[in-house]
Formats: structure tokens, sequence, C-alpha cells
């Protein structure tokens, strides 16, 4: 499986910081706006490679969301599909 350039980086940098960031610090690693990421968020969930968690923090207003790579996320190396 070949990931698109973009979902590529963000699997990326949730890698290099420990498997687990929010959407927030995940948009300001990628230097974008949060609602930017939602797209590569949502590409690796359908493959399988993370899933999104809701959590209370305290001092936040609403539960801050937080992405979780699963094992096969954290494994992840790109190869090249068979025709």
């Amino acid at each position: 499986m070949v990931l698109k350039e973009k979902t590529q980086e963000a699997l990326d940098f949730i890698k290099a910081h420990g498997g687990r960031v929010s959407t927030a610090e995940l948009a300001e690693g990628l230097s974008v706006a949060v609602n930017s990421v939602t797209g590569r968020v949502n590409s690796l969930v359908k493959n399988e490679l993370a899933y999104r968690e809701k959590v209370e923090v305290e001092g936040e207003d609403k539960p801050v969301t937080f992405v979780q790579l699963t094992e096969a996320g954290m494994a992840y190396e790109p190869t090249e599909d068979e025709d």
C-alpha cells in the first residue's frame, strides 16, 4: 500500500511523536489549519493505521481529539502495490 504524500506526512509526524498526537498538534506540526488535517486522518483511519480518541482535558471547554496510530500504523512502511 502506498499512501498519498500528505497522508504519509501525517503518519510520519505522528510516528515521530510517539504514535499519539492531538489534531491541533498535528496541524501545527504540519503547518496547516486544524480542519486541513481531517482528510489525512480520515485516510489513516480508513486504512486502519490510526483511530481517533476524544479525551476530556482539564482546562479545555470541549474534548480534545487525539490521533493514535494502531500497531499497523506504527509498523507501516510504504510498499508498491502489485498490478
